[in-house]
């Protein structure tokens, strides 16, 4: 430091400013850092406050279980279906069947897988139609309904699909339902391999009025043998395409195996991406039944 000559006509201030070490000067700084390293607790606190939340949110909600086939069952005995079979058409009960895969409702943390347990309820209806429901666990099902139309054996009339979430202050409960005005040839005669066949259908939410448009193909790839339990069946490979627009827009891609002898789908692989709406969603699995024998 150079040294620095004192005046008598010096006063204490101006000292203090030519050699720079007043205490004055130093107070300012200490308060900023202060401020900083606060800034910097409270920026801490709040992202643990924040990342503790989310944990509790998304770990304190309900989780999706399987269903058994007991269960599908009771709700079956219970709902009093109890119509008679029909010749041709799929045995209604309740069929031992496995799922893999996982549906997306658009939540960070909310998805759920399917299975291992997916039992299928088939019930029949008025007119020759029958209704094919697959639990892929406790808080999703989808149901497709088939009736017999003046070029088909069975068309797909109708379907629905509920999904449910639960958590510290959310209770989502949403079913969709799809009706065709043109419906959805599945089974007729002489199909062959290559054959294709068109319908159009549109669903609502039961909390949104918005109407989602659905544009479907059906074709026909092919006839092979599956074993299903402990019998080995004659089955039709199909395929269904779906575009969707208006309040939802997206596509499904889905595999069929249906029984030659009845129509009753014994394994379906579906792929299914939505966009807008409440939310995005999507789901991506493989159903399977595990014997062609229902329960009652």
């Amino acid at each position: 430091m150079i040294p620095v000559p004192l005046d008598t006509t010096t006063d204490e201030r101006d000292l203090r400013e030519i050699v720079g070490a007043a205490p004055e000067t130093s107070t300012p700084r200490r308060s900023r850092r202060w401020r900083r390293r606060t800034v910097l607790g409270i920026g801490v606190v709040l992202v643990v406050l924040l990342a503790g939340g989310g944990a509790w949110y998304v770990f304190g909600r309900e989780r999706a279980r399987s269903v058994s086939t007991e269960d599908a069952l009771s709700s079956f005995r219970k709902n009093g279906a109890t119509a008679a079979d029909a010749e041709g058409r799929a045995l209604l009960g309740v069929y031992p069947a496995t799922a893999t895969g996982s549906e997306s409702i658009g939540i960070p943390g909310f998805d759920e897988s399917f299975g291992p347990k997916a039992p299928v309820t088939v019930t029949q209806g008025d007119g020759g139609c029958f209704a094919y429901r697959a639990d892929l666990n406790s808080h999703h099902w989808r149901t497709w309904t088939f009736c017999p139309t003046d070029a088909a054996t069975f068309a797909l009339t109708k379907f629905e699909s509920w999904t449910a979430r639960k958590a510290p202050g959310l209770n989502i409960d949403s079913l969709t339902t799809s009706t065709c005005r043109t419906p959805l040839e599945f089974v007729w005669r002489s199909a062959t391999a290559g054959d294709t066949r068109d319908g159009v259908c549109a669903g609502t939410t039961d909390s949104d009025p918005a109407v989602t448009n659905d544009a479907g193909t059906f074709t026909v790839v092919g006839t092979s043998r599956m074993r299903v339990g402990d019998e080995t069946i004659d089955v039709v490979h199909a395929r269904t395409t779906d575009v969707f627009t208006g309040a939802q827009t997206g596509t499904e891609r889905d595999e069929w195996w249906l029984d030659a002898r009845t129509g009753l789908p014994v394994k379906i692989t579906f792929d299914l991406s939505l966009e807008g709406g409440p939310s995005d969603y999507s789901e991506h699995g493989t159903l399977v039944l595990t014997s062609t024998h229902a329960a009652r």
